[in-house]
Protein backbone atom coordinates (compact mmCIF):
# COMPACT_ATOMS: atom_id res chain seq x y z
CA UNK A 1 0.00 0.00 0.00
CA UNK A 2 1.21 3.55 -0.82
CA UNK A 3 0.89 6.47 1.54
CA UNK A 4 0.62 9.67 0.30
CA UNK A 5 1.84 12.42 2.16
CA UNK A 6 0.18 15.87 1.72
CA UNK A 7 2.60 19.22 1.51
CA UNK A 8 1.37 22.00 2.74
CA UNK A 9 1.88 25.11 0.32
CA UNK A 10 3.17 27.99 1.88
CA UNK A 11 1.46 31.59 0.83
CA UNK A 12 3.61 33.26 -1.83
CA UNK A 13 2.52 36.31 0.21
CA UNK A 14 -0.67 38.41 0.18
CA UNK A 15 -2.09 38.91 -3.84
CA UNK A 16 -1.77 42.57 -4.40
CA UNK A 17 -4.47 44.14 -6.83
CA UNK A 18 -3.90 46.97 -9.33
CA UNK A 19 -5.85 50.24 -8.88
CA UNK A 20 -8.32 49.23 -11.49
CA UNK A 21 -8.33 45.30 -10.32
CA UNK A 22 -9.74 47.32 -6.63
CA UNK A 23 -12.00 49.33 -8.25
CA UNK A 24 -13.53 46.73 -10.15
CA UNK A 25 -13.70 44.44 -6.76
CA UNK A 26 -14.90 47.32 -4.60
CA UNK A 27 -17.72 47.59 -7.41
CA UNK A 28 -18.58 43.68 -7.07
CA UNK A 29 -18.63 43.72 -3.41
CA UNK A 30 -20.80 46.71 -3.28
CA UNK A 31 -23.38 45.02 -5.67
CA UNK A 32 -23.08 41.77 -3.63
CA UNK A 33 -23.91 43.93 -0.24
CA UNK A 34 -26.81 45.71 -2.00
CA UNK A 35 -28.58 42.83 -3.24
CA UNK A 36 -28.30 41.35 0.44
CA UNK A 37 -29.60 44.53 1.61
CA UNK A 38 -32.65 44.48 -0.88
CA UNK A 39 -33.13 41.19 0.17
CA UNK A 40 -33.95 41.74 4.00
CA UNK A 41 -35.97 45.02 2.98
CA UNK A 42 -38.17 42.50 0.48
CA UNK A 43 -38.67 40.52 3.18
CA UNK A 44 -40.17 42.84 5.26
CA UNK A 45 -42.47 44.20 3.27
CA UNK A 46 -43.77 40.97 1.40
CA UNK A 47 -44.70 40.30 5.26
CA UNK A 48 -46.92 43.08 5.11
CA UNK A 49 -49.47 42.14 3.96
CA UNK A 50 -49.37 45.08 1.40
CA UNK A 51 -49.72 45.60 -2.40
CA UNK A 52 -45.54 45.68 -3.21
CA UNK A 53 -43.38 45.75 -6.25
CA UNK A 54 -39.90 45.16 -6.29
CA UNK A 55 -37.23 46.34 -8.86
CA UNK A 56 -39.63 48.50 -10.66
CA UNK A 57 -38.41 49.78 -13.86
CA UNK A 58 -40.52 53.03 -14.83
CA UNK A 59 -40.40 55.54 -17.71
CA UNK A 60 -38.22 58.90 -16.26
CA UNK A 61 -38.59 60.81 -19.32
CA UNK A 62 -36.61 61.50 -22.45
CA UNK A 63 -36.92 57.99 -23.67
CA UNK A 64 -35.14 56.93 -20.52
CA UNK A 65 -36.10 54.95 -17.39
CA UNK A 66 -35.41 54.58 -13.71
CA UNK A 67 -34.98 51.75 -11.90
CA UNK A 68 -36.54 51.49 -7.84
CA UNK A 69 -35.92 49.33 -5.55
CA UNK A 70 -39.60 48.77 -3.57
CA UNK A 71 -42.68 50.33 -4.39
CA UNK A 72 -45.76 49.97 -1.85
CA UNK A 73 -49.43 51.11 -1.27
CA UNK A 74 -50.90 51.99 1.55
CA UNK A 75 -54.20 53.77 2.35
CA UNK A 76 -52.01 57.38 2.56
CA UNK A 77 -50.43 56.60 -1.00
CA UNK A 78 -47.81 55.24 -2.61
CA UNK A 79 -44.55 54.71 -1.32
CA UNK A 80 -41.04 54.50 -2.98
CA UNK A 81 -38.38 52.57 -0.83
CA UNK A 82 -34.64 52.99 -1.93
CA UNK A 83 -32.03 50.48 -0.12
CA UNK A 84 -28.48 51.14 0.53
CA UNK A 85 -26.38 49.29 2.89
CA UNK A 86 -23.07 50.82 3.71
CA UNK A 87 -20.24 50.62 6.02
CA UNK A 88 -18.03 52.67 7.47
CA UNK A 89 -19.13 56.19 8.93
CA UNK A 90 -21.34 58.53 6.58
CA UNK A 91 -21.28 62.49 7.59
CA UNK A 92 -23.39 64.82 5.23
CA UNK A 93 -26.92 66.66 5.06
CA UNK A 94 -30.23 65.29 3.90
CA UNK A 95 -29.95 68.23 1.07
CA UNK A 96 -26.42 67.58 0.12
CA UNK A 97 -25.65 65.78 -3.24
CA UNK A 98 -23.06 64.23 -1.93
CA UNK A 99 -22.20 62.43 1.41
CA UNK A 100 -18.63 61.29 2.98
CA UNK A 101 -17.46 58.44 3.69
CA UNK A 102 -14.49 56.95 5.82
CA UNK A 103 -13.71 53.87 7.23
CA UNK A 104 -12.02 52.76 10.59
CA UNK A 105 -8.19 53.07 9.99
CA UNK A 106 -7.76 55.28 7.19
CA UNK A 107 -5.25 58.49 7.46
CA UNK A 108 -6.97 61.36 9.21
CA UNK A 109 -5.75 63.36 5.81
CA UNK A 110 -7.22 60.60 3.65
CA UNK A 111 -9.93 62.19 1.34
CA UNK A 112 -13.49 61.12 1.84
CA UNK A 113 -15.50 59.09 -0.48
CA UNK A 114 -18.23 60.60 -2.34
CA UNK A 115 -21.34 58.68 -2.19
CA UNK A 116 -24.19 60.19 -4.22
CA UNK A 117 -27.29 61.14 -1.92
CA UNK A 118 -29.79 58.20 -1.69
CA UNK A 119 -32.13 61.21 -0.46
CA UNK A 120 -31.90 62.72 -3.95
CA UNK A 121 -31.46 59.50 -5.67
CA UNK A 122 -35.18 58.54 -4.33
CA UNK A 123 -36.48 61.70 -4.96
CA UNK A 124 -35.87 61.27 -8.77
CA UNK A 125 -37.96 58.10 -8.33
CA UNK A 126 -40.91 59.70 -6.63
CA UNK A 127 -40.83 61.73 -9.81
CA UNK A 128 -41.57 59.12 -11.44
CA UNK A 129 -43.85 57.73 -9.87
CA UNK A 130 -45.63 60.85 -9.39
CA UNK A 131 -45.85 61.53 -13.19
CA UNK A 132 -47.42 58.10 -13.52
CA UNK A 133 -49.69 59.02 -10.34
CA UNK A 134 -50.97 62.23 -11.52
CA UNK A 135 -52.40 61.21 -14.79
CA UNK A 136 -55.23 59.31 -12.83
CA UNK A 137 -54.95 61.91 -9.92
CA UNK A 138 -52.78 64.79 -8.93
CA UNK A 139 -53.62 64.94 -5.26
CA UNK A 140 -52.60 60.98 -4.82
CA UNK A 141 -49.36 61.23 -2.01
CA UNK A 142 -46.12 59.87 -2.90
CA UNK A 143 -43.93 59.37 -0.02
CA UNK A 144 -40.04 58.51 -0.07
CA UNK A 145 -38.27 56.25 2.06
CA UNK A 146 -34.07 55.51 2.16
CA UNK A 147 -33.64 52.06 4.17
CA UNK A 148 -30.05 51.76 5.66
CA UNK A 149 -29.32 48.06 6.06
CA UNK A 150 -25.48 47.93 6.64
CA UNK A 151 -23.54 48.52 9.23
CA UNK A 152 -22.81 52.39 8.89
CA UNK A 153 -22.28 54.98 11.25
CA UNK A 154 -24.74 57.65 10.38
CA UNK A 155 -24.62 61.55 11.17
CA UNK A 156 -27.25 62.92 13.44
CA UNK A 157 -28.34 64.46 9.65
CA UNK A 158 -28.31 61.63 8.16
CA UNK A 159 -30.12 59.49 10.61
CA UNK A 160 -32.98 62.06 10.51
CA UNK A 161 -33.73 61.60 6.48
CA UNK A 162 -33.14 57.40 6.36
CA UNK A 163 -35.07 54.60 7.83
CA UNK A 164 -33.16 51.64 9.51
CA UNK A 165 -34.98 48.30 9.11
CA UNK A 166 -36.36 48.11 12.13
CA UNK A 167 -37.79 51.07 11.69
CA UNK A 168 -39.44 50.47 8.52
CA UNK A 169 -41.35 47.79 10.19
CA UNK A 170 -42.35 50.32 12.78
CA UNK A 171 -43.61 52.60 10.19
CA UNK A 172 -45.38 49.51 8.02
CA UNK A 173 -46.74 48.17 11.00
CA UNK A 174 -48.33 51.78 11.80
CA UNK A 175 -50.21 51.65 8.36
CA UNK A 176 -53.78 52.00 8.72
CA UNK A 177 -54.84 48.58 6.70
CA UNK A 178 -57.88 49.85 5.44
CA UNK A 179 -57.88 48.73 1.77
CA UNK A 180 -56.94 51.75 -1.15
CA UNK A 181 -60.11 52.58 -2.80
CA UNK A 182 -60.96 55.20 -5.51
CA UNK A 183 -58.55 56.95 -7.60
CA UNK A 184 -55.46 55.57 -5.85
CA UNK A 185 -56.19 51.92 -7.12
CA UNK A 186 -56.08 53.28 -10.32
CA UNK A 187 -52.56 54.82 -9.68
CA UNK A 188 -51.57 51.96 -8.66
CA UNK A 189 -52.52 49.75 -11.25
CA UNK A 190 -51.36 52.21 -13.80
CA UNK A 191 -47.78 51.92 -12.30
CA UNK A 192 -48.20 48.21 -12.14
CA UNK A 193 -48.53 47.91 -15.70
CA UNK A 194 -45.48 49.90 -16.37
CA UNK A 195 -43.82 48.36 -14.76
CA UNK A 196 -44.76 44.53 -16.49
CA UNK A 197 -44.54 46.63 -19.76
CA UNK A 198 -40.62 46.52 -19.13
CA UNK A 199 -41.00 43.30 -17.95
CA UNK A 200 -40.35 44.20 -14.51
CA UNK A 201 -42.13 42.73 -11.35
Amino acid sequence: MVRLRRHRVKPSGRCRLTAHEAQVWRSFRAAIQGEKGESAVAHVLDRSGLAVLHDAMLPAGGGRTTQIDHLFLSPRGIHVVETKRYGGELTGHPEDERWRQRFAGEAPDAPPRLIYSPVMQNAAHCRAVYALARLVDPTIPVFSHVVMTGTAVLSPALVACTLSLSELETLLHDLERNVPRGTLIDAWRRIWLACHAGGHQ
